[in-house]
């Protein structure tokens, strides 16, 4: 009851979220949403690039987590967006897919973390509760600190 609450303060005062989900396969963003709900965690989904932007301009999300293939836009591009809207705001990517997207790409959005397919909930869970917690100290955007593959951390060479 206590989690609902929370959010529903959120939500009627048009406050900050902690996280907004943005995947167009609804089934695996509910999952994602409902995981990190039980964190304690007032969390907003998107299924697309457009609703993305609209909630984040709505709710200022202290952690964004984007998959890379979108139906309208691709992360990357939603990254952008979202980072010239949010500067603070930590961003994650997600994708089964890498094709094209580089170190370097990645460092020039402010991508927090890069998180492989299939997501791997529990330490998914465990990064999104530290940036939130930093963020709610009035930290800056973490600086990128890595990838996320079936928990396991690091850097991709």
């Amino acid at each position: 009851m206590q989690r609902q609450d929370k959010q529903e303060s959120a939500i009627a005062a048009n406050a900050r979220c902690d996280v907004l989900i943005v995947e167009d396969s609804t089934i695996q963003c509910l999952e994602m949403a409902d995981y990190l709900r039980h964190a304690n965690l007032v969390v907003e989904t998107a299924f697309d690039g457009a609703a993305a932007l609209h909630s984040a301009n709505k709710f200022e999300p202290r952690v964004v987590l984007l998959d890379y293939n979108l139906p309208d836009t691709t992360g990357v591009q939603l990254a952008e967006a979202i980072r010239a809207l949010l500067p603070s705001t930590a961003i994650l990517i997600m994708s089964g897919r890498i094709d094209g997207l580089s170190e370097e790409t990645l460092q020039a959005l402010g991508i927090t973390i890069f998180v492989n397919k299939p997501v791997p909930l529990g330490p998914l869970r465990q990064a999104v509760v530290k940036l939130v917690a930093e963020s709610s100290k009035g930290e800056a955007a973490p600086k990128p600190t890595g990838w996320l593959s079936t928990g396991t951390g690091g850097t991709r060479h």
